[in-house]
């Protein structure tokens, strides 16, 4: 879908020219013209030269929120991309069904991409030779079935947040939850006696580290991922990459990587960590399974020497596969070459001294459950099964690996052992998540409000945070998600970690988050200090001192949620801490749209859905 993304941009600069007037159905033969003959059509012709032209413009974004559309209003925005989508994937699948070859299919990615100037040749090839295998074998292995992968579902699947999603009968399915029985009369959440014990929980996520990186590197260098020591020197020295990170769109070198496990190391207090997923960089056209494994083997040991006493549990994130974002379970039908099955296997093989008597679900998708104490499990979620860029979802989005039904016999055994259980899932609520799987994720969720106490997340690089609610009364709020920040500075943040403190373990303890408190460090103050001086981490905030709480139990949030709304004083807060204080997000002022997320985010827990935040917001 990445290779799929870099093309859309090509043909929603022509719709955003011309919106009505683009024949949207002859485009794939002019492309197909094109690359036969090297010659263009007047429309090809202008928006290549709009491409030649740009300098800035990311072409990534799968929601292409891009200037060039800003002249279009929502619903014109919204049918330019889906339509462009449509164009240009049935232009890549008419080349599948003409029977070209492996290499044939890469040269012509190839030549559009450096054509449009979409990317550097280098990142045209790598993305095209990365990618083809699993797009080829999966939509030959789908047209034999009942339902062939048409363009309608890639491009529902890629751009669901413009609307495009059609679906289909292959996409609606329910988990037969009967044998739950019925659910328990809800538990009103009570703070515990004052000088109950607690326990202190660890969170590190999003660490991306890049052993690229490349310290004056180019930190302006127009692709996904800049500071890498292929990207050629910085036009100025102010584009040079700085020694402890980046703040444009540029990953952890190693020493910062270290620098801050030492830095969490201080705190003596820990009861165990969690770390919540994404150890690969987001240099998404270079990876393989070597490197990755690598990187991922180099992150899970820096962390045991760092805390050999500790137990660690950790959880995938979308880019620790390869291809990026793509998570299979695993099936002897698929060859290895696609398949996730390495990376489940190096999984159970590093998590096992940490997480063990684990390895059949671990080999089979990526998750687990761990008995923390007697009275507190944690059961760890690969939901990059439910991801929208997970091109898998289009071969089987049933269920993969059986993983919800297992969740929820799961949190069925906590219920009737009297276990209050935490949620590791890498992807929020808010973010990215297909609805289809959502649906029975927040099922499960509703069933089991009593006995699931809190879930971490990451993957947004902010922070923030979920509530759930009653789904027969909107107004109830049921249930909390926790969003830590990043390791690493992509994009515009300052790297951090947090510490959690948790009601703790004694006879009816509830095991519910009381405070949760960020330690970052300011990289602009750390680049300018230079190498030989180690950067000053310090706590940012906690969250119940900073906003002024009683305590996070889910009511209370909603308060927050309430008074957050309509106080500007306390969104402009607020927006300091979801980007850890980085300076060129603070140097953006938060419009009126970026005030409006700040709150229907929070209250957002379906892809699409902000129903919720009208209760909040008119």
């Amino acid at each position: 879908m990445r290779l799929l993304s870099a093309a859309v941009f090509l043909l929603s600069c022509a719709t955003a020219l011309a919106v009505g007037t683009v024949d949207f159905e002859s485009l794939p033969s002019q492309i197909n013209e094109y690359l036969r003959t090297k010659t263009m059509t007047p429309e090809l012709e202008e928006a290549f030269e709009l491409l030649r032209q740009r300098k800035t413009l990311k072409t990534y974004s799968t929601a292409l929120n891009m200037k060039l559309l800003d002249g279009l209003n929502e619903k014109e925005a919204n049918k330019a991309v889906c339509d462009t989508c449509l164009s240009i994937t049935s232009t890549i699948l008419s080349w599948i069904d003409a029977g070209d070859s492996r290499e044939v299919i890469v040269e012509k990615y190839v030549d559009l991409c450096i054509t449009m100037n979409i990317n550097s040749p280098t990142v045209c090839r790598a993305t095209a030779e990365i990618r083809v295998d699993l797009g080829v074998w999966m939509y030959t292995a789908k047209n034999s079935t009942q339902y062939p992968i048409t363009p309608e579902d890639i491009c529902g699947y890629s751009y669901y947040s413009s609307g495009c999603w059609v679906g289909g009968p292959q996409y609606e399915w329910t988990l037969d939850l009967s044998f739950l029985g019925p659910k328990p009369t809800p538990e009103t959440p009570q703070l515990p006696d004052p000088g109950a014990p607690t326990l202190k929980v660890l969170q590190f996520t999003d660490v991306h580290i890049d052993p690229n990186y490349q310290v004056g590197g180019n930190a302006e260098c127009g692709d996904l991922n800049c500071c890498r020591a292929d990207q050629g020197a910085p036009a100025t020295p102010e584009a040079a990459a700085g020694y402890w990170g980046d703040y444009r769109d540029c990953d952890t070198p190693y020493h910062a990587f270290q620098d801050m496990l030492t830095q969490a190391a201080t705190h003596t207090d820990l009861a165990y960590i969690i770390f919540t997923g994404d150890v690969i960089d987001h240099g998404t056209w270079a990876t393989s399974t070597e490197t990755n494994t690598n990187a991922i083997i180099y992150a899970m040991t820096a962390l045991l020497n760092q805390f050999p006493n500790l137990r660690i549990l950790p959880i995938v994130g979308n880019h620790e596969s390869h291809p990026t974002h793509n998570f299979v379970a695993d099936n002897p039908e698929i060859p290895s070459n696609i398949s996730t099955g390495w990376l489940y296997s190096l999984a159970d093989y590093i998590w096992s001294s940490w997480i063990p008597n684990a390895s059949e679900t671990i080999l089979k998708g990526g998750f687990y459950s761990y008995e923390v104490n007697p009275g507190l499990k944690v059961i760890a979620l690969n939901n990059i099964f439910c991801y929208n860029l997970n091109w898998w979802l289009l071969y089987e989005n049933v269920d993969p690996a059986g993983q919800l039904m297992w969740f929820a016999q799961e949190l069925l055994a906590a219920e009737q052992n009297g276990q209050q259980v935490h949620i590791l899932a890498h992807i929020p609520g808010s973010s990215d998540c297909m609805p289809n799987w959502q649906t029975q994720f927040l099922r499960i969720l509703d069933r089991f409000e009593n006995t699931i106490v809190a879930m971490f997340h990451g993957h947004t690089h902010n922070e923030h945070l979920n509530i759930y609610y009653d789904p027969n009364d909107r107004s109830r709020p049921t249930g909390v998600g926790f969003v830590g920040g990043s390791g690493t500075a992509f994009s515009n943040v300052n790297p951090n970690y947090r510490i959690y403190t948790i009601d703790g373990d004694y006879q009816g303890s509830s095991y519910r988050v009381l405070d949760h408190e960020t330690w970052s460090f300011n990289l602009t103050e750390a680049n300018l200090n230079g190498p030989d001086i180690p950067p000053v981490w310090s706590k940012l905030y906690s969250f119940k001192d900073a906003f002024g709480l009683s305590s996070l139990l889910p009511q209370d949030l909603n308060d927050f949620v309430a008074r957050l709304a309509t106080d500007p004083d306390l969104q402009d807060l607020y927006y300091r801490y979801y980007w850890t204080a980085g300076d060129p997000s603070l140097a953006k002022p938060c419009d009126d749209a970026c005030r409006r997320n700040l709150v229907c985010e929070i209250v957002r827990t379906t892809q699409g859905d902000d129903s919720k935040c009208t209760d909040f917001l008119p």
